[in-house]
């Protein structure tokens, strides 16, 4: 990593001819425009309006991606410590918009399954703790919102260059930078995905519970399957970012990462989902018939999940195609 730049105002300028974009002013553009659509949302968490706090979140993981995909264009402390921030304001936010999400999924899970003795505690039961989860979580978030965190944060997102500084490398032509740092994305979120039990995923139904290696039920390899899927949304955002300054192919990459990213957040929903429901079968002198439906949603949620993993295998081949390789190796 070179030497950083004197003023943490200072944008990047790129080394080569004057209509070239330097691959700091590709990331400055972006980060701008990030840091202004979280902050655009501030005033609509306070008034609780509607898919605020997701939005919000979404905007700091996209920060938070951009600075860890570019990190040897940055000195790292300054993107330390926005990122950490980041992550501080994101999770204060998490708590009311999962339990929502979760609570929604298990509601219409069980109206999916037949009506039985035990389906209205079972449903009950539902509500009740995560209805519970829900307003903690709102809790959180409006303390949050009080607290220094926010006020902090807000400030460094609207200093010139979000207070960061650049290293020498940000000022290379973003043609030469940028794409290499997109690729070495992509050969992350390849080996891990490399990694993952593919070809079980690859069986076009949910294979039999006893099948060799292949346990459905279990959920123990679903840690893996979220790392990739972190994995696949950094490469996802690093692609978005390149839009505006390399256009079709980046548009390209972009929309197949998409599609990863959608199958794999099914796949963690149902996942989450299931651990849920677990929790809930756990809770003491449930009854049998109220266990006997929680089990059979437990089942439910596993075999979602699987069916998303074996989509994930129709998805994911395509994503990183000879076309896109092409572009990232120049």
């Amino acid at each position: 990593m070179g030497r950083s730049s004197k003023q943490a105002t200072s944008i990047p300028r790129p080394r080569a001819a004057a209509e070239d974009t330097s691959a700091g002013e590709i990331l400055l553009a972006h980060l701008v425009g990030e840091a202004g659509a979280f902050i655009d949302q501030l005033p609509r968490l306070g008034a609780g309006e509607e898919d605020a706090a997701h939005q919000a979140r979404v905007a700091a993981r996209r920060i938070r991606s951009a600075l860890a995909t570019c990190a040897p264009l940055l000195d790292p402390e300054p993107a330390t410590r926005l990122r950490t921030r980041l992550r501080e304001a994101a999770d204060a936010l998490a708590g009311e918009r999962d339990s929502e999400v979760l609570l929604d999924r298990l509601l219409a899970d069980l109206d999916a399954l037949p009506e039985r003795p035990g389906t209205v505690r079972a449903r009950a039961l539902a509500e009740r703790r995560l209805r519970g989860d829900l307003g903690s979580g709102r809790a959180r978030a409006l303390a949050a919102l009080d607290s220094g965190l926010f006020t902090t944060l807000s400030a460094e997102l609207v200093e010139p260059a979000l207070g960061l500084t650049f290293t020498e490398r940000a000022a290379d032509p973003g043609a030469e930078v940028v794409p290499k740092l997109v690729a070495r994305t992509l050969r992350r979120l390849d080996r891990a995905a490399d990694a993952l039990p593919l070809v079980a995923a690859g069986v076009p139904y949910p294979a039999p519970v006893d099948a060799p290696g292949f346990s459905p039920y279990a959920g123990t390899d679903d840690e893996a399957w979220h790392r990739v899927r972190i994995l696949a949304k950094r490469a996802r955002y690093a692609a978005d970012m390149c839009v505006p300054a390399f256009g079709a192919p980046a548009a390209r990459l972009a929309r197949r990462l998409k599609a990863v990213t959608e199958v794999l957040g099914i796949h963690q929903d149902a996942c989450i989902a299931a651990g849920a429901v677990a929790e809930l079968a756990a809770t003491p002198r449930i009854g049998g018939p109220a266990s006997f439906v929680l089990g059979e949603l437990y089942a439910r949620e596993r075999w979602a999940a699987t069916a998303q993993r074996h989509a994930f295998t129709r998805v994911w081949p395509g994503a990183y195609a000879h076309d896109v390789r092409s572009w990232l190796d120049g």
